[in-house]
């Protein structure tokens, strides 16, 4: 169940004037220490959008963010489409409440890239994370 005090997105949604997600069904969103998040009972996505201030390319920036990924890292993808590139890769987060299945995503564009972190309470809602992360898409708002 959603919780009825926060404002709810589904489908396409232009997080800023360059990034929009596609969600697969109804979450809540809020903004919380500078990240947009999205939740709904068992998955949380943290996403901050950053710029490309320094002109690198997708790769150098794909680079640093592989040079940056925890040793406990496993099930990692990366690849290009929709001259989007992305990586992603997995960990088991032990927490006082048992093991979250965690998902760290990135979507790297032309003008900057998306960095989300979605938490899972199941290992069965990766699919719905992946969905969620693979639906990045570098565009301006219409």
């Amino acid at each position: 169940m959603l919780h009825p005090e926060f404002p709810v997105a589904e489908g396409r949604y232009q997080m800023t004037r360059d990034w929009a997600v596609t969600l697969p069904q109804q979450f809540n969103r809020r903004v919380e220490d500078g990240s947009l998040v999205f939740w709904r009972p068992g998955i949380t996505a943290w996403t901050i959008v950053w710029g490309n201030d320094k002109g690198e390319s997708q790769e150098e920036r794909l680079d640093w963010l592989r040079g940056d990924t925890s040793p406990d890292a496993f099930d990692s993808e990366s690849g290009t489409d929709r001259d989007i590139t992305r990586y992603s890769y997995r960990l088991a987060e032990r927490r006082d409440e048992g093991v979250v299945h965690a998902l760290y995503a990135f979507a790297i564009g032309v003008d900057g890239h998306v960095q989300m972190a979605i938490y899972c309470d199941n290992e069965s809602d990766l699919e719905t994370a992946r969905a969620i992360y693979r639906s990045l898409d570098e565009t301006q708002a219409v």
